[in-house]
């Protein structure tokens, strides 16, 4: 009895220690993370929604499938404690995934051009998340707790076969998001690499984390709890830092850059809000806001990029809005998941 309660007692400590973790490198790689050098479409920084979106997906994916686990172990041993589990999975799950589909729209509005194609993966997602909302009310509407309990789970059961859909669906069918091949070979850059391993693991320890503080209703210390919201308005208030360039002026979008071997450059092509473009000349050249200036090719690494001329005549890159959106969202998404386990705590 003595070793359960000195790991009831630790439990939440190295939980917030993993919440606080994550938070703290999410908001590293969406500042500091690798990005493609050259994409087909859009800004290559709009890239750096890889440390968020598919970390999200991921972990959306564990959690609904932790919930199936304990419906199924509930179906066979009809102990309540294992529908308890997979009520509070179901609800981080939902949290999660609605995360995982506004920072996908966000980002295909730039990578893919349209926030919404009706694209398999896409849409995969969204009937998912359809389905484990309609979990609630399904559950609420049944008065008797033994029939409560027994078709809640079977419905749970039931709904992993949309997970399962949503997973194959860029695989089985003709669609635009990338395959996990083509996220491992991004990652095969070691740096790249270790910031998209840790941001998994981190984020998948945040989900798992989060339900094991919401079913054992542990109870969170106050000093915890400001530590979480101090990194969190660290991030939200980032976010907003981020974003605020695309609010103070005009900008362009580069759509030929003429660069040299010294990585200078000496003009650039933009598109203008209108639609047009322009051609501005540097005279003397400027250096490239982007290292290295040129790929292995000769291509120059500005194009694609959001730019501002700076008042000393020197470019400076802007991040595309997706990416402090989704670090405002997954954000927030990690907030709710805390204050769910707070509420639980308080009501064990």
């Amino acid at each position: 009895m003595a070793r359960v309660a000195r790991l009831r007692y630790f439990i939440p400590y190295i939980a917030i220690g993993i919440i606080i973790a994550d938070l703290v490198t999410v908001l590293y790689t969406v500042y500091e993370g690798p990005f493609p050098a050259v994409v087909p479409l859009g800004s290559p920084l709009a890239y750096r929604n890889i440390y968020i979106h598919p970390p999200a997906a991921f972990t959306t994916y564990i959690i609904f499938g932790l919930a199936g686990l304990a419906s199924t172990l509930y179906l066979w041993r009809r102990d309540v404690r294992f529908s308890r589990l997979a009520l509070y999975a179901a609800g981080l799950g939902v949290i999660y995934g609605f995360t995982t589909l506004a920072t996908g729209i966000a980002w295909a509005s730039e990578s893919w051009g349209a926030p919404w194609s009706w694209d398999p993966k896409q849409t995969a997602v969204l009937l998912m998340l359809l389905a484990y909302l309609g979990y609630f009310p399904l559950r609420s509407s049944i008065g008797d707790p033994e029939r409560r309990e027994l078709v809640s789970s079977v419905y749970l059961v039931a709904s992993l076969s949309l997970v399962i859909l949503s997973i194959l669906a860029n695989r089985v069918l003709e669609s635009l998001h990338p395959t996990g091949e083509a996220v491992r070979d991004f990652a095969s850059d070691f740096q790249a690499g270790w910031m998209f391993g840790a941001r998994m693991i981190l984020a998948i320890g945040t989900g798992l984390s989060i339900i094991v503080l919401s079913y054992m209703k542990t109870g969170l210390p106050r000093p915890l709890l400001t530590l979480v919201a101090i990194t969190a308005l660290l991030s939200l208030a980032s976010a907003v830092y981020m974003a605020a360039p695309l609010l103070e002026g005009e900008y362009y979008r580069v759509v030929n850059a003429e660069v040299g071997n010294n990585g200078l450059v000496y003009s650039v092509t933009v598109a203008k809000s209108d639609g047009s473009e322009e051609t501005i000349i540097f005279d003397p050249p400027v250096e490239s806001p982007v290292k290295p200036a040129t790929t292995a090719d000769g291509r120059p690494t500005l194009t694609g990029h959001i730019i501002v001329l700076s008042g000393d005549g020197s470019l400076r890159v802007l991040p595309h809005w997706s990416t402090p959106l989704s670090l405002a969202l997954y954000t927030i998404a990690v907030l709710a998941g805390v204050e769910i386990a707070r509420r639980s705590g308080k009501s064990g």
